[in-house]
C-alpha cells in the first residue's frame, strides 16, 4: 500500500509496509483512545516507549517536561518496571514563542500562547491507574529544583520552544544515570525551531551528539564513565 501511494503522490515521505510493531494491537488500542484523530504520533510514542523499556535494567526514575493530556505519560509508566514518573507542566499551555520559535517558512504552523493547553486534572485523570507519578505544576524550570536530588534513566522533552527546551537539557542531562536517555520529541519538526536550536546549542557546547531519528525525535544518550 505505501509503495502503490508514492506512486500516486511522488515523493511523499511514506513508510514501508509490514512492520511488526503495528501488530502490537494492545499499544494501537491504546493510542486510539488517548489520542482519538490524532494519526501523528504514533511512531513518536512507540519510540519513547521502547526507550523506556531497554532502561528498566538501568536505576533511576523517569521525567517528562511538557506532558499535555497525558498520552505519553501513560506510556512511559506502563513501559516502566521501578522508579517514579516525574512529571513537569504549566497545565496552561505554552509560554510566549520567541523570535526563534518562528519557522522561516511561511507556510510552517506557528505558536501562540497558551496552546496546547490541557489541565492537570485530565492528565491525572489519564493516569489514574498508576501509583509511582509525582506531578510538578508550574512553569519550566521553576519546580525542577523538587528534584535536583535524584537520577534519571529516561527523560523526555516534550516543550517545542527554545528556553524550556533548553532549561530542561541543562537541567536533567548531568542528573542521567550512565547510559541514560533524553527523548526529544521536538527536535526534529519544523515547527519547532527553537527546539532544535536550544539542543543543538548544548550539545555543541558539551562535545556530545544527537542522535535524529526518521520520527522527529532527537536522542541524546549520557555515555557511561
Amino acid at each position: 500500500m505505501a509503495r502503490f501511494s508514492a506512486s500516486l503522490f511522488g515523493d511523499y515521505p511514506l513508510s514501508d509496509d509490514y512492520k511488526y510493531w503495528r501488530e502490537d494491537k494492545a499499544f494501537l488500542a491504546d493510542y486510539k483512545r488517548l489520542s482519538p484523530g490524532n494519526p501523528y504520533s504514533e511512531d513518536r510514542k512507540w519510540t519513547l516507549r521502547e526507550y523506556v523499556r531497554l532502561s528498566n535494567r538501568l536505576e533511576g526514575d523517569l521525567a517528562e517536561c511538557g506532558c499535555y493530556q497525558g498520552a505519553t505519560a501513560y506510556f512511559m509508566a506502563k513501559a516502566s518496571t521501578h522508579g517514579t514518573l516525574c512529571l513537569f507542566d504549566s497545565f496552561a499551555g505554552i509560554s510566549r514563542p520567541a523570535s526563534n520559535d518562528v519557522s522561516s517558512d511561511a507556510e510552517v504552523m506557528g505558536w501562540a500562547e497558551g496552546d496546547l493547553a490541557a489541565g492537570e486534572d485530565t492528565v491525572r485523570q489519564t493516569l489514574a491507574g498508576f501509583n509511582a507519578v509525582e506531578y510538578y505544576a508550574g512553569w519550566i524550570p521553576t519546580r525542577f529544583a523538587d528534584v535536583e536530588e535524584r537520577r534519571f534513566r529516561v527523560v523526555h522533552i516534550d516543550v517545542d520552544l527554545y528556553q524550556p527546551t533548553r532549561d530542561s537539557i541543562e537541567f536533567f542531562y548531568p542528573r542521567l544515570v550512565d547510559g541514560g536517555t533524553i527523548v526529544m520529541d521536538d527536535y526534529g519538526l519544523m515547527t519547532c525551531p527553537g527546539a532544535r536550536q536550544a539542543a543543538d546549542e548544548f550539545a555543541t557546547s558539551h562535545g556530545i551528539d544527537i542522535l535524529e531519528l526518521p520520527t522527529g525525535q532527537g536522542i541524546i544518550t549520557r555515555r557511561y564513565a
